[in-house]
């Protein structure tokens, strides 16, 4: 199974904003796929091409998504790009996420892992083989370029007379609010209807909306309403049953604040060996150093000391957020190691909710090799996974798991190299 997952997330709120900083070649291919997309929806007559300023809209849904969206996605079903654009405008609408698409693909047996090719050269056949995503493209993750595949809407005696021994396949397309651990609640509710993921693409768009592909095997039939029923019983009784283990699986009751009363302070769990709420007279914003759906992260000063300050989205806060930030501030204030950002203290009343921790003043490994385009030589590369290594058997041996250790989290300074540790489990 391939999965893609975003490496940065953007803090703008509204679809003009790209969700990252894209490079000039990025940009190219972007408005190069956004122009041939525009042009086979023009040259098909689709309704929606005939709406005003329907090139504009086209657009926009191209930039709030990431550069790989446009990588990933097939020119050739440009009407695909139409699915998506629906299916994340009514996801806007609290009372209809999650929303999804179903559709069949057929795909033809294989020999020794590779899908057969007797009629490769009919184009009938060609068209039958276009799915929404494929690998001619940099970045896609398809395992099924060279299938044949067909849509259940066309004429499925036909494909089965090419392919008699073929097995249906469905692409299952997702849109809701984007949150923390999505796509593992996606992944886990298609497995309670037995469905294998063959493929996935995890798209998160600039203003806080999730897109999530799935090519699946498992459901005997190629026609769509009875796992289109499948799915929406699965997800009503996941809403109807809270207590059971399925509980984790919120992502079709988010963005409640508006309705929840929250708590003008979050209670921390104390030992009453230390002190660590924060007089916030003393700390001192300076400027942002990066920023993400639920959170941004600036540069500033506590009592003279250069710090990290992580702030809390008020607008973002709900009671789950709550129960994180709580659970973040127990752990991290137990930690002490000189491989791990050091946990300075934390404001934990509304609408200040902030971690302040220690300032890494190089930054991260992710800006040092990608941004910077710097280059470790052995010596420093060997330090660097030692530093790591020591940092992460601490955590160890204290029954802490870093749950998103990643180069992005592995900030330096003009010594070692420490992580950050926003996500944990204990």
């Amino acid at each position: 199974m391939a999965i893609k997952d975003e490496t940065e997330e953007s803090c703008g709120s509204r679809a003009v904003v790209s969700v990252t900083k894209e490079n000039p070649r990025q940009q190219r291919m972007k408005l190069e796929v956004y122009g041939d997309v525009l042009q086979r929806i023009q040259e098909s007559n689709y309704e929606e091409a005939n709406l005003p300023d329907f090139d504009d809209h086209l657009w926009l849904h191209f930039n709030r998504l990431p550069a790989r969206y446009a990588m990933d996605v097939n020119v050739e079903r440009a009407e695909d790009v139409l699915t998506h654009q629906r299916l994340l405008k009514l996801a806007e609408d609290p009372a209809t996420r999650p929303v999804f698409e179903v559709r069949c693909v057929q795909v033809s047996p294989s020999l020794n892992g590779h899908s057969t090719d007797t009629d490769a050269s009919d184009p009938a056949v060609r068209e039958d083989a276009q799915s929404s995503y494929h690998s001619s493209r940099q970045g896609s993750s398809s395992a099924f370029t060279q299938a044949y595949k067909h849509h259940a809407e066309d004429d499925d005696s036909a494909v089965n007379a090419q392919f008699p021994n073929s097995r249906p396949m469905h692409e299952i397309t997702f849109s809701t609010i984007d949150k923390p651990k999505l796509l593992s609640q996606l992944t886990a509710l298609l497995g309670e209807l037995g469905l294998n993921i063959q493929e996935a693409h995890a798209f998160s768009t600039a203003d806080g909306f999730s897109l999530d592909v799935f090519v699946v095997d498992g459901w005997s039939q190629e026609e769509t309403k009875g796992l289109k029923d499948a799915l929406k019983k699965e997800i009503l009784k996941l809403k109807d049953q809270p207590s059971s283990r399925q509980k984790s699986i919120t992502f079709f009751e988010h963005d409640k604040s508006t309705n929840e009363l929250l708590p003008a302070c979050v209670e921390i769990p104390t030992d009453g060996t230390d002190e660590w709420e924060i007089d916030m007279k003393q700390l001192k914003i300076e400027k942002k150093v990066a920023c993400g759906s639920y959170g941004e992260l600036y540069k500033g000063t506590y009592c003279s000391q250069e710090v990290a300050i992580k702030i809390l989205k008020p607008e973002r806060v709900n009671t789950e957020m709550l129960r994180e930030f709580s659970q973040e501030v127990y752990i991290m204030r137990k930690v002490r190691h000189k491989n791990v950002v050091q946990f300075i203290g934390a404001c934990t009343r509304s609408p200040n909710l902030c971690i302040v921790t220690e300032f890494m003043a190089r930054g991260s490994i992710y800006d040092f090799l990608h941004k910077q385009k710097g280059v470790f030589k052995l010596q420093s590369l060997l330090k660097v996974a030692l530093d790591v290594s020591k940092g992460m058997n601490y955590l160890h041996q204290n029954n802490i798991i870093h749950r998103d250790l990643k180069t992005a989290n592995l900030l330096m300074d003009e010594h070692d190299v420490s992580f950050i540790i926003w996500t944990l489990i204990i």
